[in-house]
């Protein structure tokens, strides 16, 4: 026998450990000795000396150490039913009634998530919720009070041992994080719609689907498109399965490596070439699928459902990761860049499934879904899971090398372009991203100028590690060691709470990690590269693979401005000035527009093509609006910043790099003898310049 203690916050967020502290009548020596018989499958001697522990924080549980037992909330388990009704599409109202039975508690709290796991924001999803009820097992009406904006505090007392509470979302947001209800279909994203029991968020779950007539249920729960009733182990699991329920949903399963895949579509428009579009949609998701699963462990699941939306009416795409299972949201229709924005979305979420949503950072699982949850280490999640969407996007041959090296490229120029990257680490950035996740936002910040992308900065990482690991090892490990290792470390091992298998690790576990498996200790890269924001050494990187970095300036290039600018009925408005540049010296502010440059409009003609006539240092006459009044003022032009990023062959590469290289662009170990291998069909296909312009920020 193993006595393990497992601290509250572990499974409890604050308002759960205090509720849990103020009902401690429900810590019963009968239950306490039923929890361990359901554990055990045997009665345990001893059990009332145990009381005075179970009474006390934090909670104790027992388990078998040969059997690994995930350690449990200690609490008597509800009998949990959830029912969603889709009634009326045209109200966008979801109908939720929840039924908690054999309720032993004074009271019971309704919480719902102010977040959603994956989307690192504050939207308070109560903001939705109306007409919430509460009645007893024979229909009483049962007092409750809000002593917070999301949780309905319901009193128990003369309920008969059940509570049923019932209430109503609205939902009409098509994204990764809310749900829509239309006419259309029934995108449900849980976290926005289900509220939890505080306390008892681990207790397993019935959940019925109540749909209109003939509407299919696609989901992770099952491969079933008409089942109705789902068991689901705990409310984690509920929040982290969406749901596509509609009439009209394109269905198609297939089969890899042991697991059955079902790629579910549901479009808002309509064209002659579906068809062939939804050919070549399933065929790219098995090429990622094959490629990313020949890379990591076997996922522990027998199906897995992605389900694809495309509305040309969208503001922005999205995807969110879900444990077996995602949601991807296209801005367009299935053809052309939808479909490869499809693809490449694609190859991002189903790499999630491995990277966070297994292994996971410490907090990310089980969720406190009441308030933020910080992490430094967003970059890896993120940043590192967007690096291998590239690369598997290459090793699948849906890209070719000159593609993977033209993302790269572009990643590069992204972030040489924001001025946040001399102020912000990738670290700092994982960490603040409850400031900047949410869009819109609801002030107006300098964000523009002092933040990065830990999607952006987290690649190049990705990148420089990737290399650097190989060429440290000679071409025999490469960072896929490190996601393996840390796969096998952190979740391949005993849980920590009720929540799925392993434990969450920690900013230092990554660094030892890369050291372990490069043999060499990586402290200054991670104390320079990504807690600190010293510039990333891409030459230095890049030259061990027989590459290099080439920065130009266009020669139709227009001088600078110094501004982020965007179109208006009558010029363009400046929406961030960037320190140091023309528009700051000359006193131009954020929110201005601009209306005219020496006479000529700006409301019919771009800003760039104005400037384009200008030498480097020529001093222009802006017209200016600014709290609707206009007024002129004059700016001095920079010089035109870089706009073409181009990753190239080094004309002296040695063996050594060229061999890397070719391991690289081809996802596998490096070549020691030239004569000794073949190199695959992506690195035969090398061109010698990968280049990508554009307009720089």
């Amino acid at each position: 026998m193993l006595l393990r203690t497992a601290k509250t916050s572990d499974c409890l967020n604050s308002r759960e450990r205090e509720y849990m502290a103020q009902n401690r009548c429900s810590y019963a020596v009968e239950n306490l000795s039923t929890h361990c018989q359901r554990i055990h499958g045997r009665k345990i001697a001893g059990v009332t000396a145990l009381l005075c522990l179970v009474l006390s924080l934090p909670v104790i549980v027992l388990a078998a150490a040969d059997q690994g037992a995930t350690p449990q909330l200690n609490t008597n388990r509800l009998e949990l039913s959830y029912a969603l009704n889709l009634e009326r599409p045209s109200t966008h109202l979801l109908e939720v009634e929840i039924t908690a039975k054999q309720v032993t508690e004074p009271r019971l709290r309704f919480e719902i998530p102010a977040w959603a796991p994956g989307r690192y924001a504050i939207y308070d999803f109560a903001k939705n919720v109306q007409e919430f009820t509460a009645v007893g097992a024979n229909g009483e009406v049962l007092s409750w009070a809000q002593p917070d904006k999301q949780t309905w505090d319901v009193n128990t007392s003369g309920c008969g041992g059940t509570v049923q509470v019932r209430y109503k979302v609205f939902a009409n947001d098509l994204t990764g994080s809310f749900s829509q209800f239309d006419t259309s279909h029934g995108s449900i994203n849980g976290a926005s719609v289900f509220m939890y029991v505080a306390g008892h968020k681990p207790d397993p779950i019935t959940l019925t689907i109540h749909a209109p007539q003939g509407w299919k249920i696609i989901s992770g729960f099952s491969m079933s498109q008409t089942q109705s009733t789902f068991q689901v182990p705990n409310y984690d699991v509920l929040v982290d399965t969406p749901l596509e329920i509609s009439a009209d949903c394109w269905v198609n399963d297939f089969e890899e490596g042991g697991k059955t895949f079902r790629i579910a579509v549901h479009s808002y428009t309509s064209g002659p070439d579906d068809e062939t579009n939804r050919v070549a949609l399933v065929d790219g998701v098995k090429k990622i699928v094959r490629a990313e699963m020949a890379m990591m462990p076997s996922p522990d699941f027998s199906h897995y459902t992605f389900l694809f939306h495309f509305d040309p009416e969208l503001k922005m795409g999205d995807g969110m990761e879900h444990l077996n299972s995602t949601d991807i949201i296209v801005r367009g229709s299935l053809s052309g860049r939808g479909l490869n924005e499809a693809l490449e979305t694609a190859a991002h979420e189903f790499f999630h499934l491995w990277n966070v949503k297994r292994l996971r950072p410490e907090g990310l699982g089980p969720f406190d879904y009441s308030k933020e949850v910080y992490t430094r280490s967003l970059w890896f999640v993120e940043g590192i899971t967007t690096y291998y969407a590239y690369v598997n996007l290459l090793r699948s041959g849906i890209w070719s090398p000159q593609q993977f090296l033209d993302r790269l490229a572009s990643e590069i120029k992204t972030l040489r372009g924001d001025p946040g990257r001399a102020l912000m680490s990738a670290e700092s950035s994982s960490f603040h991203a409850w400031f900047y996740d949410r869009s819109p936002q609801m002030q107006e910040t300098n964000f523009a100028n002092t933040t990065i992308s830990y999607y952006n900065k987290g690649a190049l990482l990705g990148m420089l590690l990737d290399l650097e690991i190989r060429s440290a090892t000679h071409g025999r490990k490469s960072l896929d060691d490190v996601m393996r290792l840390m796969y096998r470390k952190f979740y391949e091992s005993p849980a920590t709470t009720y929540y799925l298998s392993g434990r969450g690790y920690t900013e230092k576990d990554i660094l030892e990690a890369v050291n372990q498996v490069s043999g060499a200790d990586f402290t200054p890269f991670f104390k320079q590269y990504v807690a600190g924001t010293v510039p990333l050494p891409y030459n230095k990187v890049l030259a061990q693979a027989g590459l290099m970095l080439r920065v130009a300036i266009s020669p139709n290039a227009p001088p600078s401005l110094g501004a982020l600018v965007v179109p208006v009925d009558t010029g363009v408005r400046i929406f961030a000035v960037r320190p140091g540049g023309a528009a700051d010296r000359a006193g131009l502010s954020s929110d201005d527009i601009l209306i005219s440059v020496d006479d000529q409009s700006l409301a019919t003609a771009s800003l760039s093509d104005r400037l384009s006539i200008y030498p480097p240092g020529a001093r222009v006459l802006f017209e200016v609006e600014r709290h609707l009044k206009r007024e002129f003022m004059y700016v001095t032009l920079d010089p035109p910043q870089p706009d073409e990023y181009s990753i190239e062959d080094l004309p002296d590469a040695t063996e050594k790099e060229l061999n890397i290289r070719k391991a690289w662009l081809n996802g596998g170990e490096a070549v020691q003898d030239q004569g000794s291998a073949e190199p695959g069909i992506a690195a035969r296909q090398l061109t010698r310049t990968a280049s990508f312009s554009g307009n720089s920020k």
